[in-house]
């Protein structure tokens, strides 16, 4: 990333982060309760949940919990200040719920605790089905469709090069969830990503940010 001087993203897992925290801004908003004091379990701790406890973290959130099969995906969970535990554990002391296993029905329904906001975000087929986890007493429950990367790289990316910047950074990628957070309506925790006038106010947040003070920079 250094060698080059034009914005780099990995979509995967900075999109997906933006994304993510931009639905949790809307269903915690509802909720009328504060993201910070959330406990928020990840369950999946590739480049997409790494990327998205490192955001979550960076915007305030206290305490993270998370499972992953793999050991050094743990290690690095916990180096990003989360609490490495199992899914079982995961589930019974989450507020918020994150998936991103790419493993179909992962996440049992008797798991699911009243009240939770659940977020199955592997495409085409989620850890546990919306209507699923909602029959189970999720107050918000989400599924990789709805909640899309697609929704954040057009206008972080058109932001950042209005902007003039060599690099992506943290507060880019929060003004995009917030900005995201406050188009959504109805029961959408995000807005549908074909409205073009979504990308153009995402890339107007991300200028925002872009020129501002503060720069945290997302690689190093």
């Amino acid at each position: 990333m250094e060698r080059l001087d034009r914005p780099v993203l990995h979509d995967d897992q900075h999109g997906t982060a933006v994304v993510a925290l931009a639905a949790l801004l809307t269903a915690t908003r509802r909720l009328e309760i504060e993201l910070e004091g959330c406990t928020v379990g990840q369950i999946g701790l590739g480049a997409a949940g790494i990327g998205i406890a490192r955001l979550l973290a960076y915007r305030g959130v206290r305490r993270l919990l998370g499972t992953d099969l793999l050991e050094p995906a743990l290690a690095k969970f916990a180096e990003v200040g989360g609490e490495p535990i199992d899914l079982e554990t995961v589930m019974a002391e989450s507020d918020v719920v994150i998936a991103t296993t790419g493993v179909r029905g992962l996440i049992p329904p008797e798991l699911v605790r009243e009240g939770q906001v659940i977020l199955a975000l592997t495409n085409p087929d989620p850890e546990i089905e919306p209507e699923i986890a909602l029959e189970r007493g999720a107050r918000y429950a989400a599924d990789g469709k709805a909640v899309n990367n697609v929704l954040g790289f057009p206008g972080l990316f058109r932001g950042a090069l209005d902007a003039g910047a060599s690099s992506f950074t943290m507060e880019m990628l929060i003004a995009a969830a917030e900005r995201l957070s406050t188009l959504a309506d109805g029961e959408r925790l995000v807005p549908p990503p074909l409205d073009r006038m979504v990308h153009e106010r995402v890339a107007a947040a991300v200028y925002v940010a872009a020129v501002g003070e503060a720069h945290t920079p997302l690689y190093g």
